[in-house]
Order: structure tokens, then C-alpha cells, then sequence
């Protein structure tokens, strides 16, 4: 994002939320309810990607936006994907990057519900109440995070990066023998989660994403009616070794988009760095938006 970057910003006005459910602006657990003055913690009502949107949508309205690109990465991609068949009125372009219709099966098990039970095996996350008793559930958080770290990894990137060398930090543990540099990764981007965000949104947020179907409540239109609903481009893009949103399946969504008479396109960043490539393959993924955007 910037003046002649692939959003550019002399061309584009771009508009990045704070996400409905989180820690860093827009309303969530750790925001006051107002009938106790006390965090709602998990009487937060539960949120999806639908609920998230509908919020996005209420902002740009406000802001007098009457077209837009929906894009994202991820949770973000996810996003772009409800924008454009809840909201298509709206939408004259969207870009799911590093995204499917739906989280399977393994990524629900690790990203979320491993994670999940870790803060909540946190003795002081106290039911969710962790707030008022003034304490946090560091180590769950950081545990989850480092769960969550593996998954954004494939097993190139991590071998190639770490392999079995020894820990360039100290060890947490130092009598229970020497540790891998790998180890020390995963334990600093535990402790740094912890500093910035809040554990009870982590939960509500992974939720919405193991929840989240793009073809869900499609009554009597079937699997296809909300995809059927898309009127703007659709550019999806994959990612080679993201085994969270694995490659085939994200060409394959663009595939049914095809055969429905949608103007979609596919294509995949070739990078072993699994699916945090969104976030580091800017050479492959710069070029890519905006020939897209360039034609809109």
C-alpha cells in the first residue's frame, strides 16, 4: 500500500478497518458493556465473517463509498469472498488471497480449536474473566500463538530457515538439555502476541473462522446460489506450500466460479514460505494485483 505500490494510494483511496471482535479499536471482548462497566469477556456474543462485514459495510456507507475492491489475505480473504456475494451491489472487483470458501478440517483442529484450548487451559484466564481479576493468560496466548506460527510455515520454509541448529536464544528451560533455534522463534513470537493482543479476541476470531462457509444458508439456490450472486471480477490467488488454505482447493472455488459464468481468474505465488507468503512474496504478489486492478 502506498503512492505507486500495487494499492496505490494516488489512485486508490484505501480504507483497512479495525476488525469487529478484536483488541485495536472496533468493538470486542475486552470493550466495557455498558449495563456493568465491567469487559463483556465471553458474554461478547458470538461474531461471524458475516457479522464482521456487515460492520465494514455500515463504515463505507458512512464514508459515501458507493464502489470498492474487496481484499484480504486470510481471514481477510474470507472477507473479500462475503463481500462480494452478501454485498455485491457494492463490489466492483474482489481479491481473496491465501484463502478458500471454508477452513478444512486441519486447519479447525490446529489454528483453532489446539489454540483455543491452550488459553483456555490458561489457570488465569479465569472462564474469560481474566480482566476484572487483573491478570492475563499470558502463557495460553503464547501458546496458542506458537501453534498458530506452524501452520503459517510449511516444512521447507521451517527446515530451510531453522533445521536442527541450535537455539541462538537462551532457552526457557535451560536444565532440560540444549534447544533449537526453532524453538526460540516460536517462544518470542509467543511472548510478542501477548504484548499486543487480547486473549479472549484470539478466540473469537479463530471461531469466526472455523465458522465461516461461503455457501452456507443457500436454501433452495443450492451450494452455488451465493457464488451465483457474484457481479464484479473475482482474482483469486493461491499460494504453492500454504497447506491451511491449500493451493488446489483455492483453484478449485475459481473453477466453480467459471463454470458459473463468473469472470474469475487464478493464480499462485510459487514460494516454499507456506502461507505467510502473502506477507513476504511482494515481488510475486505486487505484479499480480495490479495487472489485476490495472484492467478493472
Amino acid at each position: 500500500i502506498g503512492p505507486g505500490k500495487a494499492l496505490d494510494s494516488d489512485r486508490l483511496f484505501v480504507i483497512c478497518p479495525n476488525i469487529l471482535g478484536g483488541c485495536q479499536g472496533s468493538t470486542g471482548p475486552s470493550s466495557l458493556d455498558p449495563e456493568t462497566g465491567t469487559p463483556f469477556a465471553m458474554r461478547f456474543p458470538l461474531i461471524t465473517i458475516g457479522d464482521i462485514v456487515a460492520t465494514q459495510r455500515r463504515l463505507v456507507e458512512r464514508l459515501g463509498v458507493t464502489r470498492l475492491v474487496a481484499t484480504g489475505g486470510s481471514i481477510g480473504g474470507f472477507q473479500a469472498l462475503e463481500w462480494a456475494t452478501r454485498h455485491p451491489d457494492l463490489v466492483a472487483a474482489a481479491i481473496p488471497i491465501a484463502a478458500t470458501g471454508s477452513l478444512g478440517a486441519q486447519g479447525i483442529a490446529l489454528h483453532g480449536e489446539a489454540a483455543r484450548r491452550a488459553i483456555m487451559a490458561d489457570p488465569n484466564w479465569r472462564g474469560g474473566d481474566y480482566q476484572t481479576a487483573g491478570v492475563v493468560p499470558a502463557q495460553g496466548l503464547a501458546l496458542a500463538r506458537m501453534i498458530a506460527m506452524v501452520t503459517y510455515h510449511s516444512r521447507q520454509s521451517l527446515g530451510s530457515r531453522f533445521g536442527r541448529n541450535p537455539a541462538s536464544r537462551p532457552g526457557l528451560y535451560p536444565a532440560f538439555g540444549p534447544t533449537f533455534d526453532v524453538e526460540g522463534y516460536l517462544h518470542y513470537h509467543g511472548d510478542a502476541l501477548v504484548r499486543r493482543f487480547d486473549a479472549n479476541s484470539y478466540l473469537y476470531l479463530t471461531r469466526a473462522m472455523d465458522l465461516y462457509d461461503v455457501d452456507r444458508d443457500g436454501g433452495q439456490g443450492g451450494e452455488d446460489h451465493w457464488l451465483a450472486r457474484i457481479a464484479a471480477p473475482v482474482l483469486l490467488v493461491g499460494i504453492s506450500s500454504d497447506w491451511l488454505f491449500p493451493p488446489d482447493e483455492v483453484r478449485a472455488l475459481a473453477a466453480r466460479l467459471t463454470a458459473l459464468g463468473k469472470e474469475a481468474t487464478y493464480i499462485e505465488i510459487d514460494s516454499p514460505n507456506g502461507h505467510d507468503a502473502f506477507l513476504k512474496d511482494w515481488d510475486q504478489l505486487n505484479p499480480i494485483m495490479s495487472r489485476f486492478l490495472e484492467h478493472l
